[in-house]
């Protein structure tokens, strides 16, 4: 394997760009991925290819070898993915990392797997294009990586796979396929119409790790004249429940057309210092427009929340030394948050993740948190969740520490992670993305379904 790795491998990408046995990267890659529940892969090596058919020609001769192959972005874990069992090479994407176009006539960027929302804020900034991000709460992490795992931002530009337009993929075979327009010779319109003649394939990429991107195109939002940012403490779920039904209506009628996060005091504690005292929860979002339309709504959603026993509004002077609302402002004004999320004493040195979803009512709020507290109580793990209003969806982000080199730690988050898919699916409330520890326990946890059936037939089919 050694001589497959240096010479068939290292013939492609150049000796210096493949690591084996021994490595300090294939070392830290174990430590990092040896946690997939239900997966049972051995890394045998780490390439990093610095273009698409570097990558192309990787995937052929690991194909004809039979191999698995786990797929990393960058430096985060965003967008990775594994197929397959057994000896695997890695391949790290993080070498591809150019930004290939930026259009600031039509608002879009078209970037390579590599490409960081710090280092794509970092373009947009050094050339003083009136165009802002939509970035997740990890700065290193990786554009596209979001936009094929469902990430959410904080903008109105918060659903990433909604704002993707066109891409180049690796197929399992090796092949390079353009989407969209892309396919189209000499076609203008790659990053303005998702779509083409026939069918829309760039949804079969989303949470695959069978087509691998090599660029894709993100629309981006223009800065708007003026961003008014509010903050809201609540007292506990009551107060909770009630806010979601008035933002409720906001939200459909694009009024907070921004993603609003409420966020709880455990999970902002475990990632930054609370000096202040504060309810269960804090509520922040942003108003986006000309600042007369800005000046006539902020006094009605004040008075709005305002009217909820046990919800107090914030003003922005007295949050000004506080690090959440920092970041949290940032995120919304299209900036990036200062660090990736760590949760500092609360159980381990990584933290797996899971997004459910459910309608913007009181009754699917209150039925979510009262699930994610009894299964997280029964497994001795702390409650670190977020609550995202975006688009017309209620999404709950809950993160399960555990300890990379404590396999007790993962096998207890993975069950406790098991348990949650399970009662919230009985409750009718959807599981919509997990990070790459959990991905094959989420699709174990489908049972016999006919969707179950379906994601078994699209990973052995044939590409």
């Amino acid at each position: 394997m050694n001589d497959f790795l240096s010479e068939v491998i290292g013939g492609i990408v150049g000796g210096n760009h493949v690591e084996g046995s021994g490595s300090d990267a294939l070392g830290q890659v174990t430590v990092r991925y040896g946690n997939i529940a239900g997966a049972r892969a051995n890394f045998i090596g780490v390439v990093h290819p610095a273009n698409a058919e570097e990558l192309s020609a990787v995937v052929r001769k690991a194909r004809e070898r039979n191999l698995a192959l786990l797929t990393l972005y960058n430096s985060s874990d965003v967008g990775a993915g594994l197929r397959g069992d057994g000896d695997c090479l890695v391949l790290d994407l993080s070498r591809m990392n150019r930004i290939l176009d930026v259009n600031s006539k039509y608002a879009f960027a078209r970037i390579e797997p590599g490409v960081s929302f710090a280092q794509l804020a970092r373009h947009l900034g050094q050339s003083n294009l009136p165009l802002m991000i939509d970035a997740e709460r990890d700065p290193d992490a990786s554009v596209v990586g979001s936009i094929f795992s469902k990430g959410i931002g904080f903008t109105p530009y918060a659903d990433h796979a909604l704002v993707q337009c066109g891409a180049e993929f690796v197929l399992r075979d090796g092949q390079l396929l353009r989407t969209g327009m892309g396919a189209m010779p000499e076609s203008r319109t790659w990053q303005l119409y998702k779509f083409s003649l026939g069918p829309f394939s760039d949804g079969l990429a989303i949470q695959s790790p069978d087509l691998i991107p090599t660029q894709a195109g993100i629309w981006l939002m223009g800065k708007p004249p003026m961003t008014q940012a509010f903050a809201f403490d609540l007292k506990d779920d009551d107060a909770l429940a009630q806010a979601l039904e008035l933002l409720r209506p906001l939200k459909l009628n694009n009024t907070l057309a921004g993603t609003i996060s409420v966020t709880h005091k455990s999970f902002d504690a475990a990632r930054a210092s609370i000096t202040s005292a504060r309810g269960e929860w804090r509520l922040y979002g942003a108003l986006y427009g000309i600042p007369a339309v800005v000046a006539l709504l902020e006094p009605m959603l004040a008075a709005g929340l305002g009217a909820i026993s046990g919800c107090r509004r914030l003003a922005p002077d007295a949050l000004r030394s506080d690090p959440v609302w920092i970041e949290q402002l940032a995120l919304m004004e299209g900036a990036v948050g200062s660090t990736p999320p760590r949760f500092k004493d609360s159980g381990g040195d990584t933290a797996a993740r899971l997004t459910f979803v459910a309608p913007i009512e009181a009754d699917a709020g209150k039925s979510m948190l009262r699930t994610a507290r009894s299964v997280l109580k029964s497994h001795n793990l702390p409650l670190l969740t977020e609550l995202l209003l975006s688009g017309r969806s209620l999404f709950q982000v809950l993160h399960l520490p555990y300890g990379r080199r404590d396999a007790a730690s993962f096998r207890m988050a993975a069950s406790c992670a098991r348990q949650l898919i399970t009662e919230m699916g009985g409750a009718g409330i959807g599981l919509a993305s997990e990070s790459v520890e959990l991905s094959r326990l989420a699709v174990e946890a489908l049972g016999e379904s006919p969707l179950r059936q379906l994601q078994a037939r699209a990973l052995s089919a044939t590409v």
